[in-house]
Formats: structure tokens, C-alpha cells, sequence
């Protein structure tokens, strides 16, 4: 009897599952250049080896929380997951809960603590949903940041736009504040109501055009920042209320250059 030996290209759909499955992250990569064949496997993100490298990465109450419901696929859940919060780069006042996606902020006395994600940005056009789900406290802001900017001081202070390493909108005043000086109120509209715990943020940065910008409830805020600088940016939160928690999810780049940048 003659061997049958296929080639990689034509291997079905359940023998490369198989395969896939038995991966990591960096290897899908990898194999999505080998084929146009492993590429279609890959790149749907409902299959099962990222179904199964999800479940592996992310704790299993949180695939079908509330928290990730947004997300239509495993791919962008585990994606989300390594966009989050970056526990090695915040206050020492605050805890990243193991899900990854909420910041617990301990309660200290004359403190202002910040938060930074796991990831920065200097291309593309990205968007997160930020929530808080704590008390706001007499400061809270949200932006973005260096790494050059600082996570922690003393006092109750706008510490995400305090210097020229962050931009930050200030939750409770409607101020934005870069450099330790005012921009002006935010958003840009008329008769907004303030910001009210538990609402969903989006923040959106475009790095191609240097500006930063956010949405509530399906409507655009207008911009909060132009002329960002062309450097790693991270999306980030600083706060003063002990008890409060705040939670971000990645939902995505909206210009991807290739089809090949799947996750970064």
C-alpha cells in the first residue's frame, strides 16, 4: 500500500485544530504565514484553538461576565486580557484583581495613586472601555501617560496630567489638564451631565493623528488632546478615593496595517 503523506497546506480542519491547540500565542503567528490554509484557521477568532488557549490564559468566570460581553469572540477576550492593567506599573496602594481587568485602590490616607496598562501605544488607532465602579473621590482622572510619568504622590492631586508625561480629564471638574496646566473643559458640549459611577468610557487613541478622545454612551465628547507626542502612550487612571475600583477592557485596533497584527 502506497503512503499518504499530505502537505502542511492540506491538512484538514480538525488535524490542525489538534495541532493549533497544543500552541502559544507567539507561535500562532508563526503559523499563520506558513499558508493561506493555516491562516484561515487562525485567523477566526470563534475557533477552537483560541477557545482553548483562551480558557488556559483568563479565568474561566470572567468569559462570560458581564465585563467582556463586547467582545464577540476568544480572540479579543484574550486579547483584552493582555491589554489590561499592568500590575508591575501602578501605586504600590493598588491591587490588581487576578482577573487583570479591575484596579482595587487600597484605602491610604493623602494619597494619590495611578495606573497604567500593560501595553503602550505609538501606532494605530486603538479603543478601551473604562468603568468606574467606586466611589470618584474629590479627583479622578483619565487619559493617558509615559512611563516616565509617576504613579504616586502625596495629597489629593491631579496626578494623569500633573507634568509633560500625561494628559488627563479630570472626571469631577470637566477639566483637562496637561503639564499641570488647564486645556479647558471637557467634553465639548453643551449641557453634558457629569460623569456618574458605573457609566462606560471609551477612550480612543489615534496615533496616527496624535489625539486623544472619548465616547459615552455611543456619543463622541470631541477632543480632549491633539499634537500627542510620537512615543508609547498608555492608557491610564489616577485616583484618590480608597475602595474604589476601576476596570478597562481593550476593545481593539480600528486601523490594523495587515491582516497579520492580530494581537499588537
Amino acid at each position: 500500500m502506497m503512503d499518504v503523506c499530505l502537505e502542511p497546506q492540506y491538512l484538514p480542519d480538525l488535524v490542525l485544530d489538534i495541532i493549533f491547540s497544543n500552541l502559544e500565542l507567539p507561535d500562532f503567528l508563526s503559523c499563520m504565514l506558513v499558508c493561506q490554509n493555516w491562516h484561515r484557521v487562525i485567523i477566526d477568532g470563534r475557533s477552537e484553538p483560541w477557545k482553548l488557549l483562551c480558557r488556559r490564559k483568563v479565568p474561566k468566570e470572567l468569559l462570560k461576565s458581564k465585563l467582556l460581553s463586547q467582545l464577540n469572540n476568544y480572540k479579543d477576550k484574550l486579547r483584552a486580557f493582555y491589554h489590561s492593567w499592568n500590575p508591575d506599573d501602578c501605586s504600590m496602594n493598588i491591587v490588581v484583581k487576578h482577573n487583570g481587568f479591575t484596579l482595587y485602590r487600597n484605602q491610604v490616607p493623602h494619597s494619590t495613586d495611578m495606573a497604567r496598562t500593560k501595553i503602550g501605544y505609538s501606532n494605530g488607532k486603538h479603543a478601551w472601555e473604562i468603568t468606574w465602579t467606586g466611589p470618584l473621590g474629590s479627583v479622578a482622572m483619565v487619559g493617558v501617560s509615559t512611563k516616565e510619568a509617576p504613579v504616586h504622590c502625596s495629597g489629593y492631586l491631579p496626578l494623569l496630567g500633573i507634568n509633560e508625561h500625561s494628559w488627563g480629564w479630570n472626571l469631577i471638574d470637566n477639566i483637562l489638564l496637561h503639564n499641570g496646566v488647564s486645556h479647558g473643559s471637557y467634553p465639548l458640549l453643551s449641557n453634558t451631565p457629569k460623569y456618574q459611577i458605573g457609566e462606560k468610557l471609551i477612550l480612543i487613541l489615534d496615533s496616527e493623528n496624535g489625539i486623544l478622545y472619548f465616547k459615552k454612551c455611543n456619543e463622541f465628547l470631541g477632543i480632549a488632546f491633539k499634537n500627542l507626542p510620537n512615543t508609547k502612550l498608555y492608557p491610564s487612571v489616577s485616583t484618590v478615593y480608597g475602595k474604589t475600583e476601576i476596570s478597562i477592557v481593550y476593545l481593539g485596533k480600528r486601523l490594523c496595517k495587515n491582516d497579520y497584527d492580530i494581537f499588537w
